[in-house]
């Protein structure tokens, strides 16, 4: 415990010049050092005002050491590829991401993104960081980041997506899909003859004859999932234990993800 005035620090400076000379000081202060351990001693000789500049400096210093942490063998930490793989895979983006059930972040990781300029998250949850940004073509990219338990440690994933505007064909083509789902457009005649006119169903002109065996066709409803399913490119960062490594490993992974 700190001395709480200059008189107490005074005093326990006194005790301890006695602790280790015994003719030093009058019987109360020999006293006192001979009940007393030297680091009890140190701490009341100490000032309220030394240990708040000791705790100053002890914060410096560890601000400090964020940045030496990617420091390998004098390497520059922007020389250091926080990447570790990339990999690609054809997925509904919602059902995908959903199972990564990311790591909180913690205050200085979230405190870094500060740090990176280019870009400013649209979403800064406790789990999971939201980019997104629009080229001049009108194509979306989103990314989300999360933090993930990684043999023992973490690293951040990253799952990065494009969405492209609809093109008039793509309207087009679905405007008519609708109308088919809802019975077709108004007066148009089913294909294959009238039969209630006594007459056979004559088969569509370009199609095989009727009782010839039909010729494989691909499952739509499969074909159109396929389709439907979005390119995602995953990718995570190396390994680290600890937030400060951590939160200057994020600020060189975004600089390498494309947002």
């Amino acid at each position: 415990m700190p001395s709480k005035s200059t008189k107490q620090q005074h005093f326990f400076q006194a005790v301890k010049r006695a602790k280790h000379n015994p003719n030093y000081g009058d019987a109360r202060i020999r006293k006192v050092a001979g009940s007393m351990s030297d680091s009890d001693i140190n701490d009341f000789a100490n000032s309220l005002a030394e240990l708040k500049i000791k705790k100053a400096v002890l914060s410096i210093l560890k601000d400090i050491r964020e940045p030496m942490y990617l420091q390998e063998s004098g390497e520059d930490p922007t020389s250091i590829n926080p990447v570790a793989t990339t990999f690609h895979v054809k997925e509904e983006w919602a059902t995908y991401i959903k199972p990564y059930v990311g790591q909180p972040f913690t205050p200085k990781e979230l405190d870094s993104l500060g740090n990176f300029k280019e870009k400013q998250p649209i979403t800064t949850a406790r789990t999971e960081i939201w980019y997104k940004t629009t080229d001049t073509f009108g194509i979306s990219h989103i990314t989300v980041i999360k933090k993930m338990k990684d043999s023992g440690q973490f690293s951040f994933t990253a799952f990065q997506k494009q969405e492209k505007p609809e093109s008039p064909d793509e309207k087009k083509k679905k405007e008519q899909e609708k109308q088919m789902n809802a019975g077709g457009p108004l007066g148009a005649t089913p294909l294959g003859g009238s039969p209630e006119l006594g007459g056979p169903p004559e088969a569509p002109q370009g199609a095989a004859p009727l009782g010839s065996p039909n010729p494989p066709v691909e499952n739509p409803e499969q074909q159109k999932k396929e389709e439907e399913k979005d390119d995602i490119i995953v990718t995570k960062s190396i390994l680290f234990k600890d937030d400060i490594k951590g939160a200057a490993i994020l600020i060189e992974f975004l600089k390498k993800l494309d947002l």
